[in-house]
């Protein structure tokens, strides 16, 4: 398969063992208040994933949603013998969601991708032909990445730029974007570092990140396949939970030691 990239180039995305091999790959999608949309979700995914000839898993994790989610998600996965709902009554958050679908999981490497597909499922086969070829141990997608091709306001960009300012300040990681919801973890990262996590929602991509790097582990960037439009307005009251979580991780872990850098794949 082959998909435009920018500057008139393309990616081109393999199939099955030419993404990743034998091994089983977990997909998590935290979902909360998704009743309008997880159904289509799933079987989007489902069927991308069908469609490479992966062996894989798909974990739904309800984060306490409030409406129907539960129901059609569970409507959804009745149809695909890989695809599990689990959940608990109360809203956790998404990192909390996500670390409670890993832990149902069985699979390596395991994927959080976001379940309102904001970034369309052909990212999942980037995601893991970039961890083959590399060797990385953590995959980011990186909305910011000059391959990229993100549309947002001038606000949107300022304020996403100023709060990746203070990440680097504040933790040494020389990431571009650390909040896109697409990521892949080998296990061994999530082993290593989930006991040692305390923030659940705002900023656990943060802290995840920060833990993996101080332990040693390679993360690596990647574009995004798919135009990302950043649509929905920043609520000033998420972004004041962002930074103090933001300075608990930094205040608990301190900084990634050195002139960090992360690993770059173009596709």
């Amino acid at each position: 398969m082959y998909f435009p990239g920018s500057g008139g180039g393309c990616y081109r995305l393999f199939m099955g063992h030419d993404l990743w091999g034998e091994g089983r790959v977990s997909i998590v999608m935290p979902v909360y208040n998704g009743g309008h949309y997880i159904w289509f979700s799933i079987h989007m995914v489902a069927m991308y994933m069908d469609y490479y000839g992966l062996n894989h898993e798909l974990i739904v994790v309800d984060d306490g949603s409030t409406d129907d989610t539960w129901e059609k998600a569970c409507r959804a996965a009745s149809q695909y013998s890989y695809v599990k709902v689990v959940g608990y009554p109360h809203n956790r958050g998404k990192g909390a969601a996500f670390l409670h679908g890993y832990k149902h999981s069985s699979g390596d490497p395991v994927v959080l991708f976001d379940s309102d597909l904001d970034i369309w499922p052909e990212q999942i086969a980037l995601l893991l032909k970039a961890m083959k070829t590399t060797g990385a141990d953590v995959v980011v997608t990186d909305k910011w990445h000059p391959a990229s091709l993100t549309q947002a306001s001038m606000l949107r960009r300022l304020l996403s730029r100023g709060f990746n300012m203070l990440v680097r300040l504040l933790t040494g990681l020389n990431l571009r974007d650390t909040q896109t919801g697409a990521k892949a973890f080998r296990r061994r990262v999530l082993d290593t570092v989930a006991p040692k996590m305390y923030a659940k929602r705002y900023a656990f991509d943060i802290e995840l990140l920060l833990l993996a790097a101080k332990h040693g582990f390679r993360i690596a960037e990647v574009p995004s396949i798919q135009k990302i439009r950043l649509k929905a307005p920043v609520k000033p009251r998420h972004m004041y939970n962002m930074l103090l979580e933001l300075l608990s991780i930094a205040y608990r872990h301190g900084r990634v030691k050195g002139n960090w850098r992360p690993l770059e794949y173009y596709g």
